[in-house]
């Protein structure tokens, strides 16, 4: 089988790619055939996430893509896991780079769909400001699943400003609201307020903060995920 496009995916704050690995197992299952979904790990160590345990308590570290230690103050670039001082989503592009491989999407839950937007905006800002994106496929679409918080902040992103812009996210999404999220009201204020309506569409679970579970919810959600790649393919 030749190399399938992939999606770069990105667990959520108190979790690591080994349990979001097991978290999208379904959803994996059903898009064999059409993608490869790779998991990444945030570089900083922090205690486990809303219900992570007792079902992951063997699954440590626990991971978070934002430094909270040793301040009181997250810094929303993701900055801060060495001394060169790049942001979060250079390095989230570096891994992706350094894994090679056509990468067409990305994919977030929770906290993790802060860095899937990130690199989105971050392609967005390139892309009109004719900087390039050098030897990097453009992206084609992102995933957001009980997302929660604004984008990650690229270096162009506090070049071009404050690091607090509000443009819309314009590269198509699909987000995964769960409707007994004890965070559904962040999940819904993300959406409204960083990504266009015009690309972005909507799938509502009835499910809790968790990836969809059920059989029918997960068919729906890979069924979007392959409509918005066709049509992006298309545009």
């Amino acid at each position: 089988m030749p190399n399938l496009p992939r999606i770069a995916c990105f667990h959520g704050g108190g979790s690591n790619a080994a349990i979001y690995k097991v978290q999208c197992s379904q959803l994996a299952g059903l898009l064999k055939d059409d993608f490869e979904l790779v998991f990444f790990d945030g570089p900083f160590e922090t205690g486990p996430g809303p219900g992570i345990l007792p079902a992951f308590h063997d699954y440590t570290p626990f991971r978070s893509w934002f430094k909270v230690g040793g301040t009181p103050v997250e810094q929303s670039d993701g900055s801060g896991y060495d001394i060169m001082g790049r942001d979060g989503v250079e390095r989230v592009w570096n891994l992706m780079e350094a894994e090679g491989g056509e990468w067409v999407g990305v994919m977030g839950f929770s906290q993790g769909t802060r860095v899937a937007g990130g690199l989105l905006l971050d392609q967005q800002w390139r892309m009109a400001g004719e900087m390039g994106l050098g030897d990097r496929l453009p992206l084609r679409f992102g995933v957001c699943c009980m997302g929660a918080g604004a984008p990650m902040v690229s270096e162009i992103g506090h070049q071009i400003g404050d690091g607090s812009s509000t443009e819309r996210i314009r590269i198509p999404t699909v987000h995964v609201h769960g409707l007994k999220d004890m965070f559904l009201a962040l999940g819904q204020h993300q959406y409204a307020t960083f990504y266009d309506s015009k690309t972005a569409r909507l799938f509502e679970a009835d499910y809790h903060h968790a990836m969809p579970w059920y059989k029918h919810e997960v068919e729906r959600l890979a069924e979007l995920i392959r409509e918005v790649y066709r049509e992006s393919c298309r545009s």
